[in-house]
Formats: structure tokens, C-alpha cells, sequence
């Protein structure tokens, strides 16, 4: 839906200025920001599963 993807594109942003701020290199910012995509599918997944 669009407002699931503005939802996660917002999550992602944050997430990123956070690492930023936090002094994250860039090698575990692009780790952090992939897992937390891979998770976001996962759980996508599992509620398609449910209906």
C-alpha cells in the first residue's frame, strides 16, 4: 500500500540519520539497513501467509 511505503521509507530515513549521528561507519549502516529490510519481508510474508 502507498502508506506502508511511506511508513517504511520514513523508518529507513530515520534509521539512517540515527547510524549518521551515531558515527556508524558506512559498512554497517548498509548491514543494519539490510536486515531491517530482509526482517520487514519476513514478516510481510508471514502475514500473507495468515489471511
Amino acid at each position: 500500500t502507498v502508506a506502508g511505503t511511506v511508513i517504511g521509507a520514513v523508518i529507513i530515513g530515520v534509521l539512517n540519520n540515527g547510524l549518521v549521528l551515531l558515527d556508524v561507519s558506512p559498512f554497517w549502516q548498509q548491514v543494519v539497513k539490510g536486515i531491517v529490510i530482509l526482517l520487514a519481508v519476513i514478516i510481510d510474508k508471514m502475514n500473507q501467509k495468515n489471511k
